[in-house]
């Protein structure tokens, strides 16, 4: 950001004294150099500005995934868990697989702030006088979901894959009405996932096996969040 702003603010500053020298001689020529010039400036700090906004919202994700792994920490050496992963198929990396006595999990982590109404699959976001139709989150955890069951299917794993939504950001504020998958808050996560019953409760053993599986699936090259009262791969 600072690299674009700075180098927009040389032309926007010489606009006008160039384009002042320049109509001495030529005035539409001069008029024309202050208008390049000017405009030059505005779209470099445009630019700068698009930079600060997108590294912004990766900070906020980050910070939502981060907060996300340190609850799940919490849980027994029993649960193992994954972050950042790619799988083959997925449009982005799934934020955090959890693995353990009560199932499979496959979380979408989101760090949002504001109003969101959820009708089923649809997502809108709640601005002052109107809604805003959104990304359907919901939709995406169930993706990445399945994307996970096909892996683990494919090779002859007997498992239930959950998709869960966790919104972590403290002043998100839910409207929910039919949701498709399980739409938590940060805080209630470690107590849902202990309160599930799978059909087939996983032994230590078979869950190291699917959690295998995955990493040699995975091809995320980003370092993994680290956590320190369980493992995290």
């Amino acid at each position: 950001m600072k690299w674009w702003v700075l180098r927009g603010t040389i032309p926007l500053f010489l606009a006008v004294p160039v384009g002042f020298v320049v109509s001495l001689i030529d005035p539409f020529s001069g008029t024309l150099a202050g208008l390049l010039l000017g405009s030059a400036g505005f779209v470099m700090i445009a630019i700068g500005f698009t930079y600060w906004n997108g590294e912004s919202n990766t900070r906020k994700g980050w910070q939502g995934e981060v907060a996300m792994a340190a609850e799940l920490s919490y849980l027994s050496d029993d649960y193992l868990l994954l972050n950042d992963v790619m799988l083959p198929g997925a449009r982005g990396n799934i934020d955090h697989i959890l693995v353990g006595p009560s199932g499979v999990f496959v979380f979408e982590t989101k760090n949002y702030a504001g109003k969101y109404v959820c009708y089923g699959d649809r997502w809108f976001f709640q601005g002052r006088r109107q809604k805003y139709d959104v990304k359907s989150i919901s939709l995406q955890a169930k993706n990445n979901a399945s994307i996970v069951s096909d892996v683990l299917h494919s090779s002859g794993f007997t498992v239930e894959v959950n998709p869960l939504l966790v919104f972590t950001h403290p002043s998100a504020q839910l409207w929910l009405h039919r949701p498709t998958v399980p739409v938590l808050r940060g805080g209630t996560v470690r107590t849902f996932v202990l309160n599930q019953k799978p059909r087939f409760q996983l032994t230590g053993p078979y869950a190291e096996k699917v959690v295998n599986k995955i990493l040699a699936t995975n091809r995320a090259k980003a370092a993994p969040l680290h956590s320190t009262a369980m493992p995290t791969i």
